[in-house]
C-alpha cells in the first residue's frame, strides 16, 4: 500500500489526491488507488437509458376541496420512471397553484397500451 493512502474507522482508505487544500477521495482501495494512478481505471460499461413510458399521476390533498375530493389527474405524462413522472406532476401542480401551501400525494400508474 502506498505511504499516501490513509484507513478511516469506518474501514475506508481515503487519499488527498488533488493536495490538502481540497477534498480527499474516500473509497475502497481500488478507487483510492485509482485516484492516485497507480491502477488502471476500469472500463466503464455505459448503459443505454431507459425507454420513456407513458404515465397517469393523481394528486390527493389532505384537506381537499369539495371538487377535489377524488384527485386531479394528470393524464400521459412522459417519464422514464415512476419517481420521475411524479417529479414532473409536483412541478406542474405547484405551477398550477394546486400544491401551494398543502400537504399533497402523488401516485403514478402505467399506461397500459391498448392492442387491437
Amino acid at each position: 500500500m502506498d505511504a499516501r493512502i490513509g484507513v478511516l474507522n469506518s474501514g475506508e482508505f481515503y487519499v488527498f489526491d488533488k493536495g490538502y487544500d481540497a477534498e480527499p477521495t474516500i473509497g475502497t482501495l481500488e478507487q483510492v488507488e485509482t485516484a492516485l494512478g497507480l491502477r488502471a481505471a476500469p472500463a466503464v460499461v455505459s448503459k443505454a437509458p431507459a425507454a420513456f413510458k407513458v404515465f397517469n399521476v393523481l394528486v390527493r390533498f389532505k384537506h381537499p376541496a369539495w371538487d377535489e375530493k377524488d384527485g386531479l389527474e394528470y393524464p400521459d405524462i412522459r417519464a422514464r420512471s415512476k419517481s420521475d413522472a411524479n417529479k414532473i406532476v409536483r412541478c406542474r401542480a405547484h405551477d398550477d397553484g394546486h400544491t401551494v401551501g398543502r400537504r399533497a400525494w402523488f401516485t403514478a400508474t402505467e399506461q397500459v397500451p391498448v392492442s387491437s
